[in-house]
């Protein structure tokens, strides 16, 4: 079977690492900003080096494009934005992966059925204007939210129109997405599994809660007589760990802020705000937590706001058996599981329905820091896999398109 060039992808991922890197070992190429710019230019460079047609497109979308026999598409993506102080291989191994294999092809003098292209997903981590406005833009399913994010767009000379003309134009043609990425957490690492064949996203809510009690002299205010904010708080978050670890192996349920008003050492907290999320594959599931803690106190002690409802998505039956495939024929060990973090492939789902996801171990599960790292042996098997599945898909699909 077809095997890349690891040296020179581990080049290429360690020299974008550089990009963006800070004193303290972390990188920071925010969507928009110049050190993204810069990555953006070394990607170009790479796909050019390919021999892959390079495209911008409104939203800074980066596609290159390696034609086929036909003008079916196989569509390969992932993002090089990073969060702040983040780590070398979240998104940028689908990308730079994808380039890699297109490059293998490109040696090997291979003539596909299909016209391939790999993306670069713009503003995929959100922490500049949105998540997902890259690939979602592309999708032409960003109407919805375009009042809400238009002033940000505007500050990063994107405009409303430039959204909506980022919309591929041969959108009917694109009959898979494939997307490699890290899995961010530490089931391949801990099974010592080489191969993740990811079965679905996970689905999530996000509430804001508001709790009260009454605020009072933290001295002077016997055990018996208070009503403190803080201790229904923490009640609440603990009765919600036990119902998540009862309910659904697969849910996840965390508290990732909170503040106490007044916030005073010495006075009993009259108000609480804290986050609740809640992640799941079930719908139903998430529902059974929902349901339990809007019921947990009375109107007048508890409010709840939803700040986002996403629901589970899963990943077609055709990918994961052809991911599997060339796992198997490649000599790996592998698992399916399901995805606990967002990517692009949870919005191309729902337009491009045959989608497909392939994970790389993460070492200790760690993501979003500068400690994240995947072997590069594991690299190496992933994109192996990454570019067999190309091959296998673009066989099989062009025999049932006949």
């Amino acid at each position: 079977m077809l095997k890349i060039n690891i040296e020179r992808l581990k080049k290429n991922i360690l020299d974008l690492g550089e990009i963006g890197k800070d004193e303290q070992g972390g990188t920071t190429r925010l969507a928009y900003s110049a050190e993204y710019d810069r990555g953006v230019d070394f990607l170009k460079k790479l796909m050019e080096d390919a021999n892959l047609r390079v495209e911008t497109d409104a939203v800074g979308n980066v596609i290159g494009t390696r034609k086929g026999k036909s003008d079916k598409v196989i569509l390969i993506g992932s993002h090089t934005d990073t969060v702040v102080h983040g780590g070398i291989f979240d998104g940028t191994l689908g990308v730079l992966g994808g380039i890699e294999a297109l490059k293998i092809i490109d040696e090997e003098g291979i003539q596909l059925e299909h016209t391939i292209k790999v993306a670069n997903w713009a503003e995929e981590e959100g922490n500049v204007i949105k998540g997902l406005i890259g690939s979602k833009s592309y999708l032409g399913e960003m109407e919805d939210t375009l009042a809400e994010i238009e002033a940000k767009l505007n500050q990063h000379g994107i405009s409303a129109e430039d959204v909506r003309n980022a919309k591929a134009e041969d959108l009917d043609l694109i009959e898979t997405y494939l997307e490699l990425h890290i899995e961010q957490g530490g089931v391949l690492f801990n099974e010592q599994k080489d191969i993740g064949v990811v079965t679905g996203i996970i689905g999530e809510q996000r509430y804001m809660a508001t709790i009260y009690g009454e605020e009072n002299h933290a001295g002077t205010t016997p055990m018996h007589l208070r009503d403190d904010a803080m201790v229904k708080a923490a009640e609440l978050i603990l009765e919600l760990n036990q119902l998540c670890r009862e309910t659904d192996e697969t849910m996840v349920c965390t508290t990732g802020w909170i503040k106490a008003f007044p916030g005073e050492q010495n006075s009993i907290p009259g108000m609480v705000k804290m986050s609740i999320e809640i992640r799941a594959m079930k719908k139903a599931s998430i529902e059974i937590m929902t349901d339990y803690m809007k019921r947990r106190f009375s109107a007048e002690e508890c409010e709840f706001e939803c700040t986002l409802i996403q629901d589970p998505v899963f990943m077609s039956d055709d990918c994961q058996r052809i991911i599997a495939e060339a796992s198997d024929e490649l000599g790996l060990s592998r698992m399916s599981l399901h995805s606990g973090a967002g990517h692009d492939a949870m919005a191309i789902v729902k337009v491009i329905k045959d989608t497909g996801m392939i994970f790389a171990p993460s070492v200790n599960g760690r993501s979003h820091c500068p400690q994240e790292w995947t072997e590069w042996h594991d690299v190496e098997n992933s994109v192996n896999v990454l570019l067999n599945t190309i091959l296998k898909m673009d066989q099989q699909k062009a025999g049932g398109n006949k």
